[in-house]
C-alpha cells in the first residue's frame, strides 16, 4: 500500500478541500466557448476536466484510503 505519510498528505490536500470545484469552471468555460463557436478550445477544456477528474477519482478510490470520519 501507499505510505502513510503520504496518503495523509494526499487525503488533506486534495480530498478534504473545497478546491475540487474550482475544476468545475473548466466544462463550464468550455461549454460557453463551444457555444461562441470556439469548437476546439472548448473541447480542449472539457477534455483536460475529464482528464483531471478521472485521475483524482481513481487514485482517490483505488490508491489511497481517505477515511474522513
Amino acid at each position: 500500500m501507499v505510505d502513510e505519510k503520504l496518503n495523509l498528505w494526499y487525503c488533506d490536500t486534495f480530498v478534504s478541500q473545497p478546491w475540487q470545484f474550482f475544476f468545475l469552471l473548466l466544462p463550464l468555460a468550455g461549454a460557453f466557448l463551444y457555444g461562441r463557436e470556439k469548437k476546439k478550445l472548448g473541447w480542449i477544456l472539457i477534455g483536460t476536466w475529464v482528464v483531471i477528474q478521472v485521475t483524482f477519482s481513481a487514485l482517490t478510490n483505488f490508491v489511497f484510503n481517505c477515511n474522513l470520519e
